[in-house]
Parts: C-alpha cells; structure tokens; sequence
C-alpha cells in the first residue's frame, strides 16, 4: 500500500512543500522581468531610438549612463533605467505564450494521467520542468530565445505538479474543500520564489546560480513525491463515515431507533438519486457538453484572463505611476509579499463555498452542485472588479496597496472556486480531463493579454482605456 494511506499527514505536507516552491513560480513574472531588464535582454531594440519616440524614463534595461542629455537638458539617471515599449513587449510575449502553453497542456496532461497514471506523467513534466530551469539559467543577452522555451516548460510544468497533487485531498471526507482551497493558496503563494531570487541578484547572486539551486531542489521534492508518496495511478476517494462498518451498537430506546432508520432511509434516498444522475450518461462527453460545465468554463476563462493580464501590465502599471525604479521594486516586493497571504485568503473562499454547500445541502442534485457556487463566484468578480477600477479612481501610488490586497482575494476565490465545483460536481475519474479541458480554454483566452499590452502601449492614454 503507498504511503499516502497510512501517512496522510505527511504526504499532505510534503505536498503543500512541493506546490509552494515551484507549482506557480511562472507567475512571479513580474521579478522576472525586473531582472532581465537588469540585464539588458532585448535592449538592442532601443539602441538606436530616438529619445523623443518611444523611449521613456521607466524602471527598465540599465545602460551604463549616470546622465543624458534631451533637448540640451540633463536628467539624473541614477536611479532611472531606459527603457522602450519594443523590449517590453518581446518580454511579455513570453510570458503570454508560456501561460497559454500552460493552460492548453494541460488538457494534454489530463489525458496521459488518465491513460498513463500519476507516476508516469509526473516523470514525463519533472524531466521537462528541470530542462525549464536550465534554459533560463543559460539565457543570456546574447541567447535570448531561451527564456521562451524555459518558461514555457516551467509553467506546464509546474501546472502539472499542482494538478497531480489536488488529488490528495481524496484522502480526507470531511475538510476535502478545504485541502483544494488550501493547495490553491499555496499555489499563488508559490510566486515568491522568483521573488527570492530577484532578491538574491540584487545580493549579488547571479540568476544562473539561484535556478539551477532550484532546478537541483526540484528534483529532490519531485521525486520524493513521485516515488514515494503517490500511488502509481490516482489516489483513491476515501469513504465517508456513514460508508464505512461501524460497530455493533444497539439503539438505546425507541426513539433512537426511528431516528436511525430515518436517517439511513435519507442517506439511501441522496444516494440513490445521485446515482440515477450520474448513471444515466456518464459518459466524458456528456459531462463536457453539459450547460453547467460549458457556463464554468466560460467563466474561467474571461476571469483568467483579467488575472495573467493583470500580472502582465503590472511592471508597466508601476511604471506609469512612478520613474524611480527603487520605488517601482519596492512595490513589486509588496505585491510578491502579499501573495503570501493567499494561503489565508483560498481557506476564506474554501470556508464560503463549504457554507453555501452546507445551505443547499438537502436541495435536489442540479441545484445542490450549481446554487453554492453562485455567492463565491460573484465575489470573486466583485473583488476583480475593484482591483481594476481602484487605479482608475485614484491615480496614486497610495492605492496600490489597497489593489494588491483586492487582487489577493481575486486570485483565492478564482482558483479555489474554480477548482473545488469541478471536484464537487463531475466524477472524480474525470476530474484530470475535465480540468485540463478548462484550462485549455483558458489558455486559448489567455492569449489576448498580448493584445492588451499591445493596446496599453498604442497611444499616451491607451493604459487608463484598457483598464476601463
């Protein structure tokens, strides 16, 4: 027997280990970028700009200039960068590619661990994960074209190793909700590793040393989880305690027995009634054509969308409000510093989705799944929806705080959300293809982000109108 039965503790903590350290770490693009700014990657575009087109005084690729002159004026430039909206956007169309290669892989992921297991697709995405860490510890200024394929195969594969953990809340009946929604925290919180190593460069530890510790890290964990812990092929649901032999008791008095008989005569009548739905097709594509999980995708992948595009134009955002790049860094420490809050954040989302469910509990078995959800996600888009809009009412940096903490919550309730009704509301067996077919509709969408920077950087006031 694997371990995760008998030491379910440990492999929940080792799995909450695994996805902090490396599940999302494609989504802490925002150090990134500050550092391959740092290093002048693609800065052979503004080489020869003329100052008074499109280049700008924004936090971006250093020269090795302290002062320039602009129409016979000289401007400090020591703790300013150059930089221009053609580097900006090369940079950013790896990350819209590599996040839609994410997304759209993992409907690829979902199949191979439905045919091939969770040991053999861990393997497979652990080997592509490692040679990720290599091409961007190998890029340099000169080989640009690494960083495409090294973030492309860090964000799939840090996809799957989160999508290969979440079934280790089968291990637990009651707090199962609660498990998805903390991994989902866990998930966003493992952004600050790119953070730690925008901290080490700034230390003077190069970024080629940092990812090949953490290619070298990855490695040990990945393993440990692949081999030791996780079963071959999926891990198991765990019968709830009314499923399971209980001991021989008698009932007490006659009271107790008719409420005994009620109770199992309830229990008898959901089950049965669920097992009539779910046994009357339950075929895949029944499942995929269905109104309920046609409207969940749709959902996610508009929500999505606003989520990596936020991400995307939040170096530029920062940048629009402040020329200082110590204050620009200084604000994307906040923001890497108030991901680690989501941990918090996606048990909220867990909790408020767990009430609702616990509200419908006794309704028929379409609106038992579908009614609960209704509440979380119109939170989610209510704090979406502020997140956007706050910058637009206050141009000050004042409100960036106040946006980074409405963010946070965005973040938790769109995955915890997301992620949890696909387990409620689908069979468990299909839960690798169904969510992989989400996420690659979400990654076809997430791929207009492009156009969005494109957009913010047309014409002066093309960021404010995006934002609209």
């Amino acid at each position: 027997m694997e371990l995760c039965y008998r030491w379910r503790i440990a492999c929940t903590l080792w799995s909450c280990l695994e996805v902090v350290c490396f599940a999302g770490i494609i989504y802490g693009w925002g150090s990134l970028v500050f550092i391959l700014k740092e290093e002048g990657f693609y800065s052979e575009n503004c080489r020869d700009a003329s100052p008074s087109s499109n280049v700008s005084l924004i936090p971006g690729s250093v020269y090795n200039v302290s002062v320039i002159d602009i129409h016979n004026q000289s401007i400090d430039l020591s703790n300013r960068t150059l930089a221009c909206d053609e580097q900006e956007e090369k940079l950013n169309l790896c990350f819209s590619i590599a996040v839609g290669v994410m997304y759209s892989g993992l409907a690829i992921v979902g199949q191979l661990s439905l045919r091939l297991g969770t040991r053999i697709t861990r393997i497979i995405f652990t080997f592509l994960y490692s040679v990720g860490f290599l091409c961007i510890a190998f890029a340099t200024k000169e080989n640009p074209w690494l960083l495409l394929p090294g973030l492309s195969f860090i964000s799939i594969g840090g996809a799957t190793v989160f999508c290969t953990t979440l079934q280790v809340a089968n291990l637990y009946t009651t707090i199962q909700t609660t498990i998805v929604a903390l991994l989902s925290g866990l998930f966003d919180v493992s952004t600050i590793m790119q953070h730690l190593i925008k901290v080490a460069y700034e230390h003077g530890i190069s970024r080629k040393h940092s990812y090949l510790f953490f290619c070298g890290l990855g490695i040990v964990i990945f393993n440990v989880q692949t081999f030791v812990f996780l079963p071959k092929d999926h891990v198991r649901r765990q019968p709830c305690d009314s499923q399971k032999p209980a001991k021989s008791q008698r009932p007490t008095n006659e009271t107790d027995t008719s409420k005994a008989l009620l109770e199992k005569e309830k229990d008898v009548s959901d089950e049965s009634r669920r097992t009539v739905v779910q046994n009357a097709d339950d075929r895949l594509i029944t499942h995929i054509l269905s109104f309920g999980y046609i409207t969940h995708t749709v959902w996610m992948s508009v929500s999505v969308l606003l989520f990596v595009s936020f991400i995307g134009l939040l170096n530029t955002w920062l940048s629009t409000m402040s020329n200082d790049s110590k204050i620009v860094s200084y604000y994307l420490d906040v923001f890497a510093y108030a991901t680690m809050s989501t941990s918090v954040t996606a048990i909220i989302a867990g909790f408020a989705y767990d009430w609702q469910r616990n509200r419908f509990r006794g309704s028929a078995i379409p609106e038992r799944y579908f009614r609960p959800v209704c509440f979380p996600m119109a939170m989610c888009w209510l704090f979406g929806t502020l997140s956007y809009l706050l910058p637009l009412v206050f141009d000050s940096l004042y409100v960036v705080l106040p946006v980074f903490i409405m963010f946070t919550f965005y973040r938790s309730f769109l995955f915890a959300i997301g992620i949890a009704f696909v387990t409620e509301a689908f069979p468990v067996k299909y839960f690798g293809v169904l969510y992989g077919t989400i996420m690659f509709s979400v990654g076809a969408s997430s791929l207009l982000q492009y156009a969005f920077f494109a957009w913010s950087k047309s014409y002066d006031s093309a960021f404010t109108h995006l934002t609209y």
